[in-house]
């Protein structure tokens, strides 16, 4: 091997070392920012749960005021309502230093994968990647810059509307985040039909947790959502877990993915029906929402296409080596 075989076999070396740290590098960013994202959404989850709400001043006390029969006699009088009252104040003055923080924690968040999208961009922009990688960068984006102005053009906007934007662009922007997690990490391709389940399945998880929020919004916005939402429920568990227990999930590399999802299906459950007792605990709610959140994640990054379908930008052939000259 004379000296220019040398020079270009240390050089391509050089190139491989330089695009694995660069691949590793957007690995941990797009990790930090799919756990940041989480944060986001079980941070907005609880801000808008714990909130008070016009026709709802001590939830969820209050859901159990109006599923309770009007009591009969002098303890349904002024001192009565006194005593209401005087709770609901309480309790509005306990969860303001826990709103304050977690509101801060949000902002905080939200920020960061802000910060750490561009972050990512800049970083494929350098150097040739991964077939979706810019795509899914470039939705992130826009999605972030579309709920930071959302935030900034309605702060403290309770409207149904606002609720829905928020909500589901912070789910949406929480899915693209950990499917470019999996991209990044090479993660093996499934079968067509399963893909096309899991986005079946994740599209019924985000019409759930839309029905979810209206059917926690005040009255006004609809009766109807509660009943909407567990009859999507009677369609979406049995979906999910069809693709948890399927045979590439189940006997394959992605075998731990089925078993969380299998696992925050059992969960759904187990939560909705305590949410859906007498007092609705804010507990069992919030982690009803934050659980939803890491299914329709799951879901969203079993339904892209990987490895398989999506392999690295080809690069030029290298130049043949150069023959060996006759003694």
């Amino acid at each position: 091997m004379n000296d220019e075989t040398r020079a270009e076999a240390g050089a391509e070396a050089g190139a491989e070392t330089r695009a694995e740290k660069r691949t590793r590098l957007l690995r941990r960013l797009a990790l930090a920012s799919a756990l940041l994202m989480l944060a986001v959404v079980a941070a907005s989850a609880w801000l808008r749960l714990a909130s008070l709400r016009p026709a709802c001043a001590d939830w969820p006390a209050c859901r159990v005021a109006r599923q309770a029969p009007p009591a009969l006699g002098p303890a349904a009088g002024p001192v009565g309502d006194d005593v209401t009252a005087a709770a609901g104040t309480s309790a509005a003055a306990r969860a303001v230093p826990a709103a304050s923080v977690v509101r801060g924690v949000h902002r905080a968040a939200a920020s960061a994968v802000l910060l750490l999208i561009i972050a990512m961009g800049v970083q494929v922009l350098r150097a040739p990647a991964r077939r979706g990688v810019r795509a899914l960068l470039a939705a992130a984006l826009v999605l972030a810059l579309a709920l930071s102005a959302l935030g900034v053009a309605t702060p403290g906007s309770r409207a149904l509307g606002v609720l829905l934007g928020n909500l589901l662009g912070g789910l949406v922007l929480l899915a693209i985040a950990w499917t470019l997690v999996r991209r990044l990490q090479d993660a093996p391709a499934l079968p067509r039909p399963l893909r096309r389940a899991a986005a079946a399945a994740a599209g019924l998880w985000l019409a759930q947790a839309a029905l979810g929020a209206v059917a926690g919004a005040p009255p006004a916005a609809g009766t109807w959502a509660p009943i909407a939402h567990l009859a999507l429920a009677i369609v979406a568990v049995p979906l999910t877990l069809a693709v948890a227990f399927a045979p590439a999930l189940r006997g394959g590399p992605r075998r731990r993915e089925g078993l969380a999802l299998a696992a925050l299906v059992a969960a759904q459950v187990v939560l909705g029906l305590v949410a859906a007792g007498g007092d609705a605990p804010l507990a069992a709610v919030w982690l009803h929402n934050a659980s939803a959140a890491c299914g329709v994640a799951l879901l969203a990054a079993l339904s892209a296409a990987t490895t398989a379908e999506s392999s690295p930008v080809p690069s030029a052939a290298p130049a043949p080596a150069p023959q060996a000259r006759a003694a």
